[in-house]
């Protein structure tokens, strides 16, 4: 979807975010995530009619905003690993409402830690209160999600899902937009 010029820009444009002061969580020593870049660019993306294209055929409809923009890193040896979860737990009561969509900036591989998913989670009960220690896998196989750089993922606010460290050489880095439909009823 998106070319390896745009992906390559945006790599540029999150690192003078970072040079810039916006707000960056640090973990293990290893930089990880970057809340809000401060970058036209990048909010150019978050408007671009390619990817709001994909939005409006998951609601329906254009009745919705742009709720958050993160961009991962996930560097070589990054010890960071995201447990399963659903994004329900840091939006609670949205549910469906929310979309969650990922243009890869990099390649995702099995070496360095591609999102795995839980098909069927999002209808399990417990998910929307964001509480999975009662969370079983039992026989349930995930899916690992691989992409080029270029591509875009998107899941729901409510399904099930968690990555590995990255133990490649390349990093696994991604620009994250979350999308709010303004209603229930409008989805």
């Amino acid at each position: 979807m998106f070319a390896v010029d745009e992906v390559n820009r945006m790599r540029a444009e999150a690192i003078l975010a970072c040079r810039g002061g916006a707000r960056l969580e640090v973990l293990h020593g290893y930089p990880t995530l970057l809340f809000w870049p401060n970058s036209p660019y990048l909010r150019a993306v978050s408007q671009d009619r390619r990817l709001l294209d994909i939005v409006a055929a998951y609601y329906g409809h254009d009745d919705y905003e742009l709720e958050t923009q993160q961009y991962y890193f996930h560097l070589p040896g990054d010890p960071d690993e995201f447990a399963w979860h659903s994004d329900e737990r840091f939006r609670p009561g949205v549910g469906n409402l929310y979309l969650q969509t990922a243009v890869l900036v990099d390649d995702w591989t099995e070496g360095n830690g591609a999102v795995e998913f839980i098909p069927g989670s999002h209808r399990e009960p417990f998910v929307n209160s964001g509480d999975l220690r009662v969370f079983v896998r039992g026989d349930r196989r995930g899916v690992k999600l691989f992409g080029q750089a270029g591509d875009v993922l998107t899941w729901s606010n409510t399904v099930v899902h968690g990555s590995e460290r990255n133990q490649a050489v390349t990093p696994r880095q991604y620009f994250m937009n979350g999308f709010k439909a303004k209603s229930l009823a409008e989805c």
